[in-house]
């Protein structure tokens, strides 16, 4: 569908801008009641509610045991990854190797 409106006034456009925002959230709507029915039956189908979909998690993240231990204070930990926590680099900034403080 092709509609030349280089002729219309501003008044003109601006009345059809209005009226194509009015229809895009009409359909905005419709399509949203449409997809959740959609979903709604799916769920109902599989067993389930909405509100145990809703509550599912992705994917559970990975808890990462603890590698390294502060030899100074050892509630303090770290896994390897990321960035450096303060106390790590204190120690090999004293001269120390990361490996003494192996877990």
């Amino acid at each position: 569908m092709s509609v030349d409106i280089s002729s219309l006034s501003v008044a003109e456009l601006e009345k059809l801008k209005g009226s194509i925002d009015s229809a895009i959230a009409n359909r905005r709507d419709t399509e949203l009641l449409s997809l959740r029915q959609t979903i709604e039956e799916m769920v109902e189908e599989a067993g389930f509610t909405l509100d145990e979909v809703m509550q599912a998690r992705s994917g559970k993240k990975r808890v990462i045991k603890p590698k390294y231990k502060n030899p100074n204070s050892p509630e303090q930990t770290w896994s390897g990854r990321g960035r450096k926590p303060g106390w790590v680099e204190e120690w090999v900034g004293s001269g120390h190797s990361l490996d003494e403080c192996l877990i």
